[in-house]
């Protein structure tokens, strides 16, 4: 009971250690968190063993065991008590691309021949061309700002005021495109126009649009919802630097980490870092999940994947 108690113990004091400092455990971080846990119990072997061989000791296996543990726990409660250390890193590419591999797929399938399969696919097939040529202009203008863009969240976009600054002007410049495309309803409302040109009776036209007004409210929702997520992560991203750059002279950039003067603004730094994190992977992850939705509806319709969206592997949303 000793032993498992410290081992749970030493397991949850890892936890909140790691969480400190790298935020709440998921798979990207948790070969960070195993790391952190190998490590303590290592310090806490060879104490162990030094013990053995300086007094020359003989310890039962589970005597070491506990001995191990608790030494490891303190070890971990010392890193506590010292100020936690922000891990910095950029985006990489296999969290850009780590939603988008099911939406690459789909453009491997083999391409069917458009088909009519009623008489409302032309207003649909024109619709969802609309939304691609929308999508298609949005990741235009990332891709320009991206050209000459930094990136974010690494140890050098915070060297220098100078430095700071410059991640905030691009990050006005990136949320000014997001602003641009946070309204879905004009583009929607082009079904009216499409439907008008099918050839049906007033009746059915009239039917048939009030279905799919109905369910108009939802898909507007779920372009809201992730427009949302965008905006907040940017906002975040932006409450970052700028706070960064308010405390310009209260801290030094050093070995590709920053050190506050004050504790509390490094604890600010951080919760603010990982918060501005965790946005980026909600909107990166939900990004995705509507493009790949939007792939699956035009092969519904038989519109080729190339005329649906450009390549997602090549652009940062």
């Amino acid at each position: 009971m000793s032993i498992v108690s410290s081992a749970l113990l030493f397991v949850v004091l890892n936890y909140f250690a790691m969480v400190r400092s790298a935020g709440a455990l998921t798979l990207a971080n948790s070969g960070y968190f195993l790391g952190r846990c190998v490590g303590a119990l290592l310090v806490g072997a060879l104490i162990v063993l030094a013990y053995r061989k300086i007094r020359g000791a003989t310890l039962r296996l589970p005597v070491q065991a506990l001995i191990v543990l608790t030494i490891s726990s303190l070890v971990t409660v010392g890193t506590l008590a010292i100020p936690a250390r922000t891990h910095m890193a950029g985006i990489d590419e296999a969290t850009i691309h780590r939603y988008s591999d099911e939406a690459n797929n789909n453009r491997n399938l083999p391409k069917m021949p458009p088909a009519v399969a009623t008489k409302w696919d032309p207003a649909g097939r024109a619709l969802l061309k609309d939304i691609a040529a929308r999508n298609q202009q949005y990741i235009s203008e990332i891709s320009a700002l991206d050209q000459t863009a930094k990136p974010l969240y690494t140890p050098q976009s915070f060297r220098d005021a100078a430095t700071v600054q410059q991640m905030i002007d691009q990050l006005h410049a990136r949320m000014a495109v997001a602003d641009k495309y946070t309204d879905w309803q004009p583009v929607f409302s082009r079904m009216k126009d499409y439907v008008a040109t099918v050839d049906a009776s007033e009746e059915e036209k009239r039917k048939f649009l009030a279905g799919y007004e109905a369910t108009l409210p939802n898909t507007l929702a779920a372009c809201k919802a992730i427009s949302d997520k965008e905006h907040a992560w940017l906002q975040a991203s932006l409450d970052l630097y700028q706070f960064t750059l308010s405390k310009d002279g209260a801290y030094v950039w050093h070995n590709d980490n920053l050190a506050f003067a004050k504790r509390a603004d490094s604890n600010t730094f951080r919760q603010k870092f990982l918060k501005a994190r965790m946005l980026n992977t909600e909107f990166l992850k939900a990004y995705w999940q509507v493009r790949q939705a939007e792939e699956a509806m035009m092969a519904q319709l038989g519109l080729g994947q190339q005329a649906a969206s450009p390549d997602p592997s090549r652009t940062q949303p």
